[in-house]
Formats: structure tokens, sequence, C-alpha cells
């Protein structure tokens, strides 16, 4: 079986993605979000995911099998991603797209590293985000860095899971990420 290195945005997203994804691909996930804002808000969804994925159940085989994100969480860096989106950050698409290839080059370059057959992304489970942005970046990356990017349409699925995970009683956010995002909502 393949495996993709799934780039994490947040818990409900990991956990449809993984619904989505489970039994297709072995799936090892990346935690790389600096444009996560504030950095309390950063702290409660790391801490989900990292409580989500420590411990998974696996429907097609209804067995239990054990993931760990902390060897594949990046250093909080709000700074950084601030400054690479500082003279459009105004602008909603292309904040959007650049947040996009900022956070699937790192996850690109960790899946080369860590000779990962696949590298995709949470962000494609949810129908607020921009698909036809995110393949498109994904595939560009892709033949840039010298890996595989797999694009999977998660949508048709995304209120179902999203009301699933809210049973588990974990934290689930109001916003995409960012302090624009925040202040748009």
């Amino acid at each position: 079986m393949k495996t993709v290195l799934l780039h994490t945005c947040c818990g409900p997203c990991g956990f449809s993605a993984t619904k989505f994804l489970n039994g297709e691909f072995n799936i090892k996930y990346y935690w790389h979000n600096p444009n996560i804002q504030p950095p309390e808000e950063y702290e409660k969804r790391l801490n989900v995911a990292q409580k989500l994925f420590s411990l998974i159940v696996d429907p097609v085989r209804d067995t239990v099998s054990r993931c760990d994100i902390s060897n594949g969480v990046d250093d909080y860096n709000e700074k950084e991603w601030l400054l690479k989106i500082k003279d459009i950050a105004k602008q909603k698409d292309k904040r959007c797209a650049e947040c996009y290839r900022l956070r699937l080059m790192m996850t690109a370059q960790k899946s080369k590293e860590l000779r990962i057959d696949f590298f995709s992304t949470t962000l494609l489970i949810s129908p607020y985000q921009q698909h036809d942005i995110l393949k498109k970046t994904g595939e560009d990356i892709a033949r840039q860095v010298g890996v595989n990017f797999y694009y999977y349409d998660g949508r048709p699925n995304f209120y179902k899971n999203l009301n699933e995970f809210k049973k588990s009683g974990l934290y689930t956010q109001k916003y995409c990420g960012c302090m624009f995002s925040k202040n748009e909502k």
C-alpha cells in the first residue's frame, strides 16, 4: 500500500480526510500551519490534531491503529508567514493562494526528505477552500520538488463528517486560521 504525507490543518478536516483516504493509503500526518493566529488558537488546533491522531479507528479493518504526528510538527513561526504575505494580505484570493503554496511546499519537501510516495492536504476536504487553486498549486509543486501530489475531492461528505467529529467534544474552530480570515468571518 502506498503512503501519503497528509498536511493537516485542523482536527475536523483531519478526521474527514482520514475517513476518506483510509484503506487507500498508509497515512502519515504533517503539521505546518504558521498562518494560524493567535498563538492560543494554534495551540488549540495542534492539541486537537495530536489527540485525534494518537488513536485512529480503521473502519476498513475494524482495528485501531496508532498514529503519531509529533515528529511531523514544524515550529510555529507566524512572523515568517506574515512577512511572506504582507504585500497581498488584504487580497483574499492572492493571500489564500500564497498560504496554500507555502504549506504545500513544506509538505512536499518533507515528503521528499522522508521518501514518502505522495503528499496531499486536508484542505481538500473543505468546501470553504479553493480547490482549483489547491490542485494547481499541488501539481506545480510536485513537478518542482520531484514528488507526487495526490488530489482528491473530499467535499461531498464534509458536513456529515463534521457533525460526527463534533460528537467527540473536541474543539472545532470558527475560521480558517489567519487573523484576516477571522476578521472576515
